[in-house]
């Protein structure tokens, strides 16, 4: 099946289910056995050379449709693992169709204490299954594989020993040679049983934030993502901004045109990825890059010299931009007409890296030269969330 087609197909399928398993629940006619049911508002839909797979993303208490999200991937084994595309030694041999896995924590042999720590929603998988002499991705598929789904699973991953999980609400992946026929006949099966498919059953805050927060760590960790996806998610979800930056609203990517300049400015406007609003009414201002997961560290040089590296720069030079724009009157009246935005005395604010290439010493001290610039990496980002929670 050509991709295009699937993703059509896929969105199709899983909407009108969704839609479905929405109106049975407004109706009372769903046992949540006291929980809450949250749906999903993303279907991200990756071509992994030779395969294809639909996840669907997101934890909202109702449901408005999915917004498709295209991403590419070179192998299904970097997608599944994080890391790389080697051949595994795996937990798990597929070699048939119409496979399925549930409410499992995956993984090979690591210290789920230490685990944890970064990736508090472990704690909420009572099932675990791990391989104490594998490496790679947890499952292989073999030359009989046609198809499976991976439902409310977690897949930990590690390398060198560095953790990554995967949190999946609901993956489907299919060779993809797969046709329609085969299409309809693996979702008739999968999604048309007494238990409901596709959504979260929680039972209380703290459950529902973990899912949250795990979901945008395996957005941020899944290579070669871009940071409009991210900011996507974030959008779609937009209690973990306002939980940990502590605000009561935000601009997301407001357009804002260049009414007045130096006369040396070429671009028609500026594009911000978050202006976030303080206690006093002004707005900071936000940037989103990536976890820059191909690299060792976000900083280089030794300490007297210590300095980020390129991708990190351009966040830096983008920031200061933004700021620029601001300084005119004609374009702050702009945006105060416009979104409501009023600039003072920014916060000028950069996301980017991980625990895995962010070290808070080495950051600070390249931070030296920039006095107005704060860098937060992913993890401590959501970890802002989950406590602020």
């Amino acid at each position: 099946m050509e991709f295009g087609k699937f993703v059509e197909e896929t969105k199709s399928i899983l909407t009108e289910h969704l839609t479905y398993v929405c109106t049975m629940e407004t109706n009372g006619n769903l046992d949540s056995s006291g929980g809450s049911v949250l749906y999903p508002n993303i279907l991200l839909v990756t071509n992994c050379s030779g395969f294809y797979v639909a996840e669907l993303v997101g934890a909202k208490s109702e449901f408005s449709g999915l917004t498709v999200k295209k991403h590419k991937e070179k192998s299904i084994y970097r997608y599944l693992s994080q890391f790389d595309d080697s051949e595994p030694e795996p937990l798990l041999h597929l070699n048939a169709s119409n496979l399925g896995y549930s409410g499992l924590c995956l993984s090979q042999n690591v210290d789920f204490n230490a685990l944890i720590s970064r990736f508090p929603l472990v704690e909420l998988y009572r099932t675990k299954w791990f391989r104490t002499d594998g490496k790679g991705s947890v499952f292989s598929f073999e030359s009989n594989f046609g198809s499976c789904s991976i439902e409310n699973c977690i897949l930990v991953n590690t390398l060198d020993q560095l953790y990554r999980c995967k949190n999946i609400l609901a993956a489907y992946i299919f060779k993809s040679s797969v046709t329609k026929l085969k299409l309809d006949e693996f979702f008739k099966e999968c999604l048309v049983v007494t238990e409901v498919k596709g959504v979260y059953t929680v039972k209380g805050k703290r459950e529902e934030q973990l899912l949250v927060a795990g979901q945008l760590q395996s957005m941020y960790l899944l290579p070669g993502l871009h940071e409009t996806t991210i900011g996507e998610f974030l959008k779609l979800h937009p209690e973990i901004v306002k939980s940990a930056f502590k605000t009561e609203h935000f601009e997301y990517e407001p357009y804002l045109l260049w009414l007045e300049h130096d006369g040396t400015c070429e671009d028609e406007a500026i594009n911000p990825d978050l202006l976030v609003k303080r206690h006093d009414g002004y707005h900071d201002i936000y940037d989103l890059k990536t976890a820059a997961l191909s690299k060792k560290n976000v900083t280089k040089g030794e300490r007297k010299r210590r300095r980020f590296i390129d991708y990190v720069e351009e966040g830096v030079a983008q920031l200061a931009n933004y700021k620029e724009y601001f300084t005119y009157p004609k374009n702050a009246i702009y945006a105060k007409e416009k979104y409501g935005i009023e600039i003072k005395e920014p916060k000028l604010v950069l996301i980017v890296g991980s625990w895995e290439n962010s070290s808070q010493e080495k950051v600070k001290q390249a931070l030296r030269r920039y006095p107005e610039i704060d860098i937060i990496d992913y993890d401590t980002f959501c970890h802002l969330f989950i406590s602020a929670s």
